[in-house]
Parts: structure tokens; C-alpha cells; sequence
């Protein structure tokens, strides 16, 4: 079911401020940054991603009350682990079976990305973390 880790979202208040912190530690520059959607694009959140290895780093910066609202007003930190599935829909359900139901940001099933489609798992089936399930259309 599962086949790697895909990435680990962290939430920051100040995106520029952590971005200038993993550039140093991690020797990346500005073109190693993807930005969902593009910078300068109206939006209540900002993503970042900052590729080491084959795991990625998802920088996010709520930006509204609705959105962190949304989010469960996360605090500063690792919100959630995303794990690459071949079938979504099928690993889904045998979480289910497992007693591991979707919930928080796609509380009613899963959701289409474009590159990709993803589930999140409720975190008091997790033992308390945030789960998402990614399988990669690209």
C-alpha cells in the first residue's frame, strides 16, 4: 500500500523568514523552490516545496483566518506526513477496515490536485498525526 514517504508539511508563520532558514542549512538557492500557486497570485495560503533527495519539504503560511481555520489553527511546526500510494481510492478503504477514516482538510473524501490526489486521515485514528495519502497523476 504504502511506497514512500512523498513529503513532510510543515507550518510556519513567515514563510520567507523559514525559507531563508532551509536555503542555509540545506544549500539550496531560489531555483530550487517551487511555489503553489506562483508568487504574486492572490491565495489564502502559500505553499513551498524544497525538494532533498526523492522527499520534499511543503513550507506552508496560512494567510488567512479562514484558512487556518481550515487547517484546524495549526501551530508552527511538522503538521502533517504525506505517504505515495498506488490507488487511493482501494488504500483508502483498508484504512477504513483498519479503523482509520478520512478527516480534517478532506473530511468527505479525497481530492484532486491536478498532479495529484489526496486524502487525509483524522488524526485521533493516527495516534495523533496528521496522515495524508498521495497518489501521483503526473
Amino acid at each position: 500500500m504504502i511506497k514512500k514517504i512523498r513529503h513532510l508539511g510543515i507550518i510556519v508563520n513567515d514563510i520567507d523568514a523559514s525559507l531563508a532558514v532551509y536555503k542555509n542549512l540545506l544549500g539550496l538557492e531560489d531555483k530550487d523552490i517551487r511555489f503553489v500557486p506562483e508568487r504574486g497570485t492572490e491565495t489564502e495560503t502559500i505553499f513551498a516545496f524544497l525538494s532533498i533527495g526523492d522527499i520534499e519539504l511543503e513550507i506552508i503560511q496560512p494567510l488567512t483566518e479562514n484558512f487556518r481555520t481550515f487547517l484546524g489553527n495549526p501551530r508552527e511546526g511538522i503538521n502533517h506526513i504525506a505517504f505515495v500510494v498506488d490507488k487511493l481510492e482501494e488504500d483508502g478503504q483498508a484504512m477504513e477496515k483498519k479503523g482509520v477514516h478520512l478527516g480534517h482538510v478532506t473530511r468527505n473524501g479525497i481530492l484532486n490536485m491536478k498532479r495529484s490526489k489526496v486524502a487525509y486521515f483524522d488524526p485521533k485514528d493516527t495516534g495523533g498525526m496528521l496522515i495524508e495519502f498521495v497518489e501521483p497523476l503526473e
